[in-house]
């Protein structure tokens, strides 16, 4: 299979599962109560056998939108299997019960919502993944006495699964940028942060010379600030959406950051803010960190001193690049930074970054490169 089909294939999947106009994620996780079936009664004089209670399972399907999820439990969302049959003195082997298969979107998470155990990554399409097993059904084995279904509730997370993902710290031009890629894409841009709420998908469309045109999805996150990890601002919930990302792009405003102006909000420069970026994503997942960086230095028409600006990409391409960070700002493991690229996404200056992506788009399927 050539490159550019495995891509588009990698596209269309991404189109279904959001299945909206604008290709915006709504919603990204939801609750749901999950009850097994309860074991069948024993009859212990005439050594009757209760059948065993439902499970409950879930069933990941390629063709199911994200937003569907609420249709296979209904509005309630709950999910129930029925109890066990018991055992009778016209019928001593009650009847196993059926299990209960609800239908979900391939990768979607389970987790329980009261200790925070992952019970099952439902990422292999059509594959049985229980969540709630059913009760044993009264048998000598047991001394009669037939068990209860497991009850539950689950938290179901939504994860994309991006070519690229967009990351950075609010009005870094992160929305600004995906407007230049794909100018068709309807994206809330503006001069104050936190414009991005949920994250966004577009679509560029890009191509190779010499070769057949290809689409790479684009996944806009919402801003990350310093703190998030406590839980500040929209805290670190979102970046569940870089752990399935092929390559991340780090967009940083080269001029620094301060979310407000503001004496007691501290302002911080481009290196700092990559440092602090690092740290919250450690935080969250340091397996996300080996993933390939590209270092977007945007608003350089606005860039009030160029030297600095190229010192610092200087820096970064180097694997020292956090040495001359304070310790408090410097992560315990970096980024893996492949490439450093300035931009001006306003301008539409991003010509560059364009050839890197094209460039960098083995990575999508490093092992199904065109001969």
């Amino acid at each position: 299979m050539r490159f550019s089909h495995l891509l588009k294939d990698s596209v269309k999947s991404i189109q279904l599962l959001i299945k909206h106009d604008l290709n915006i994620l709504d919603r990204d996780k939801f609750i749901a109560k999950i009850r097994a079936g309860n074991g069948g009664v024993g009859l212990s004089r005439y050594n009757g056998c209760g059948g065993r209670g439902g499970s409950v399972i879930f069933l990941p399907s390629p063709k199911m939108a994200f937003s569907h999820i609420t249709k296979s439990f209904g509005k309630s969302m709950i999910a129930v299997a029925r109890c066990g049959e018991s055992a009778m003195k016209t019928k001593l082997i009650g009847s196993d019960s059926h299990d209960t298969v609800v239908e979900v979107p391939v990768g979607v998470e389970v987790v329980n919502e009261d200790n925070g155990v992952l019970i099952a990554r439902c990422d292999r399409p059509f594959h049985r993944y229980l969540v709630a097993k059913g009760g044993e059904g009264g048998r000598r084995e047991n001394n009669f006495r037939h068990e209860k279904g497991e009850s539950l509730r689950v938290g179901i997370h939504v994860k994309l699964r991006p070519n690229v993902a967009l990351l950075g710290f609010p009005n870094a031009g992160k929305s600004t940028l995906v407007k230049a890629l794909v100018p068709t894409k309807s994206v809330k841009i503006a001069s104050y942060a936190f414009t991005t709420r949920h994250p966004q998908i577009a679509f560029w469309n890009g191509e190779k010379e010499g070769d057949e045109p290809f689409t790479l999805s684009l996944a806009d996150l919402p801003g990350v600030i310093e703190g998030a990890s406590r839980n500040r601002g929209k805290g670190l919930s979102f970046l569940k959406h870089l752990q399935y990302a092929d390559m991340i792009l780090l967009v940083v405003d080269c001029n620094g950051f301060q979310l407000k102006n503001d004496l007691n909000e501290e302002y911080r420069t481009a290196l700092e803010c990559i440092g602090l970026l690092n740290k919250e994503v450690e935080s969250y997942d340091d397996n996300i960190l080996s993933k390939p960086f590209i270092v977007v230095m945007n608003k350089t028409d606005i860039c009030k001193d160029k030297k600095i600006l190229q010192s610092v990409m200087g820096q970064l391409r180097s694997s020292s690049w956090a040495d001359k960070l304070s310790p408090s700002l410097r992560p315990n493991k970096k980024f893996r930074i492949e490439d450093v690229v300035e931009t001006s996404a306003k301008s539409g200056k991003i010509d560059e970054l364009k050839t890197i992506l094209r460039e960098r788009s083995h990575l999508i399927h490093p092992n199904n490169r065109i001969e």
